[in-house]
């Protein structure tokens, strides 16, 4: 199975990332669906190298925590069971800045101050994937939610400023597979993020209601 451990967006804050895309970077098109996908085709010769930029579908919006690719199922057993450990309390995440990557050709929106939790969650993934035997590239970790595949440095950059916040209460395992329609990450398994605090704790901080 080929997959990665990531961050779901809830409806509505796919709803509203898709909405700001329409409205800051008019033109692009939203499913690569419409696109030619000849080279997806059996015994196809070449990839089709001017597909032009395309807007990833809003089902599809993630922040990734740690890519996995293919696993065995030892492994992902193993995965499994360090995952069932964590403790990181919930947080939220603001998605207000934008950026380009060159290399795998995307157009990204990011948070400018990522939450501590957030690195945390990623680090302790990464080390359980690892203890799993699982091979993670060792690199900087960069939080972001991809929003446009195939972009140049033509690609229009947006035009209106960006704030959204993402709730984060869980992370999952996702699959990754591809087809005709494109790529799909269907949730293999959950995890809800737990507070490490105690009760009163949580009442004292006002984490919870009384």
């Amino acid at each position: 199975m080929r997959c990665f451990i990531g961050i779901d967006l809830s409806i509505r804050e796919k709803i509203a990332l898709e909405t700001w895309r329409e409205r800051a970077i008019p033109g692009v098109q939203n499913h690569k669906a419409n696109l030619d996908l000849g080279y997806h085709a059996k015994g196809a010769e070449h990839a089709n190298k001017n597909v032009q930029a395309y807007g990833v579908p809003a089902a599809n919006f993630h922040i990734t925590l740690c890519f996995n690719g293919h696993i065995t199922p030892i492994q992902h057993e193993k995965l499994c069971c360090g995952l069932d450990d964590i403790k990181i309390d919930p947080f939220d995440v603001t998605l207000n800045t934008t950026g380009f990557w060159a290399k795998p050709k995307i157009l990204f929106v990011a948070p400018i101050s990522p939450p501590k939790q957030l690195a945390s969650l990623a680090n302790a993934c990464q080390k359980i994937a690892r203890r799993a035997g699982i091979s993670i590239e060792k690199r900087d970790y960069k939080p972001h939610v991809t929003l446009i595949r195939k972009a140049t440095e033509s690609t229009p950059s947006p035009l209106l400023p960006l704030d959204i916040s993402v709730s984060v209460k869980e992370f999952h395992l996702f699959e990754s597979f591809s087809d005709k329609q494109g790529l799909h990450y269907p949730i293999r398994q959950s995890w809800p993020l737990v507070s490490s605090l105690s009760v009163r704790d949580q009442l004292k901080q006002g984490l919870v209601g009384r």
